[in-house]
């Protein structure tokens, strides 16, 4: 692969896809420090001063705090942010530590939930742990609301090992039963309905003072302090001392690096890449950015069973082709730079918005909707044939405004003009590159067909000219299977 192909490849599996300006950069940089700079992205400004705030207020209206708001906004994050893989982490714990709306029904809540995995999501595996385990909306999905000495809660204790750390097999009835022990005491406040006022008081309130709506709260007096017998060992555990012990262990390295690799390399991997990269989170002490380095230095991430073998999640294919076709820097510039938490966001930005949401629900991946505590399938089961339908539907972003040809247009007929092609098959080559789908001879042939019907090169004569044709362009490549791998 040459320099750029490293790159292209590194964006497709860190982040959702390289846009010719990050290609470019990237080059410039070289694999090392794009590497540092993808995975070391605290030290990027992330380029998105969006408060999720600004998506709840209405028009002589109280706010609406539903979580489809709360989704707008991340998906504006997705297409906008400088810093990819804290969002596609972000995204692969959600799919991890799966909880959805449809039981919390909260979206300050799911809010808070979402805001805990980016906070923690290439940090230490045993903080993230803990922190989702305490998290209000965690724990209203896994019925932990209370959970006291002489009733604990059974259900989050098995699916803390179940889903989140060990595994299926790895533990007995009997260890479900003295980790609910330890984990007695826990529970979560909700003030929102205790506060006096109505809804645009409340959030004033939840607003100025920073204070979220609910909570995570500790109490001792309700806590099983007896000895318990867990994984073979006999101590006084309690919840976090408990959350250590299995955030630590063999097993939960090994599984936790081998849904890391399937998720940013590809499925199956061998014995000896889960032994290398679990050994690198057993020394880590289960440094979650460390594990990533060693994911990217591995050869086999390099290797042709890995590049552009991966099936694309509806959040991939509909992120990247937003990204490429400008929508983060469209989006923000239809948003007054000078707004604040307090400043509703524009109805044209969240109309836009609910296009590419829409889009990926249909094709099976609804954010912050998983389909139960397992979370989604991913891989193949995203090629469904009704998933296929929905993702040929989907026609980028920003292709024409209320002025004519707007920026998705716009960028694309500048590449493709820039290439100064002197065939239709060199413009369906420009085409494809700009996305970055290895189209081959036949399916290009194709392309340069249909671009024949509808002009030719005189397609490239203006901007206006070319919206019409950048559409069945992509009605085209959204047909290719090629643009559905990664």
């Amino acid at each position: 692969m040459t320099t750029r192909e490293k790159i292209a490849h590194l964006y497709r599996r860190l982040g959702f896809g390289a846009t010719q300006a990050e290609l470019d950069a990237g080059v410039k940089l070289g694999i090392k420090e794009t590497t540092r700079r993808l995975i070391d992205y605290d030290k990027v400004d992330e380029g998105f001063p969006v408060s999720p705030q600004e998506f709840i207020w209405r028009d002589k209206e109280e706010p609406d705090l539903g979580t489809y708001r709360y989704r707008l906004w991340w998906s504006m994050r997705m297409l906008c942010t400088q810093r990819p893989l804290q969002e596609k982490l972000t995204l692969f714990w959600h799919n991890h530590f799966a909880v959805g709306d449809d039981k919390v029904e909260d979206g300050p809540m799911m809010l808070n939930y979402l805001e805990t995995l980016r906070a923690n999501a290439a940090g230490s595996f045993e903080t993230l742990l803990n922190s989702i385990s305490k998290d209000p909306a965690m724990m209203r999905y896994l019925d932990m609301q209370r959970s006291i000495r002489g009733n604990p809660n059974e259900n989050f204790a098995r699916e803390v090992m179940e889903l989140f750390t060990l595994g299926i097999g790895n533990y007995t009835e009997q260890d479900v039963k003295e980790a609910a022990r330890a984990l007695t005491g826990w529970g979560y406040i909700h003030i929102f309905y205790e506060l006096p006022g109505n809804t645009t008081q409340k959030v004033n309130d939840w607003l100025q003072y920073d204070r979220p709506f609910t909570s995570f709260t500790l109490m001792p007096a309700m806590h099983d302090p007896g000895p318990k017998t867990f994984l073979g060992k006999t101590e006084n555990y309690d919840g976090d001392s408990l959350l250590a012990v299995l955030a630590h262990h063999p097993v939960t390295a090994k599984r936790i690096c081998k849904k890391l690799w399937e998720h940013f390399a590809y499925t199956d991997p061998e014995p000896a890449v889960v032994d290398r990269i679990a050994g690198v989170f057993t020394r880590s002490k289960g440094d979650i950015r460390k594990v990533m380095y060693a994911i990217v230095n591995s050869n086999e991430f390099w290797s042709e069973k890995c590049v552009r073998k991966q099936v694309k999640s509806p959040v991939d294919l509909c992120v990247a082709v937003g990204r490429q076709m400008g929508a983060g820097e469209r989006l923000l510039a239809m948003r007054d730079p000078k707004a604040d938490k307090m400043t509703r966001i524009p109805q044209s930005v969240m109309d836009n918005l609910w296009g590419i949401n829409d889009r990926m629900d249909k094709s099976g991946l609804s954010l912050l909707y998983p389909p139960n505590v397992s979370g989604w399938r991913w891989g193949e089961a995203w090629i469904s044939p009704a998933a296929m339908v929905e993702r040929y539907r989907y026609r980028g972003m920003f292709v024409w405004g209320q002025k004519g040809p707007d920026v998705g247009t716009n960028l694309t007929y500048a590449f493709i003009k820039g290439k100064k092609p002197k065939t239709t098959t060199d413009m369906a080559a420009a085409f494809a590159e700009f996305f970055d789908v290895p189209l081959p001879a036949d399916s290009l042939a194709v392309f340069a067909k249909g671009f024949d019907k509808r002009g030719g090169l005189r397609l490239l004569d203006n901007e206006g000219s070319w919206a019409g044709a950048l559409n069945f362009g992509l009605m085209l490549l959204m047909a290719a299977p090629e643009t559905h791998f990664c």
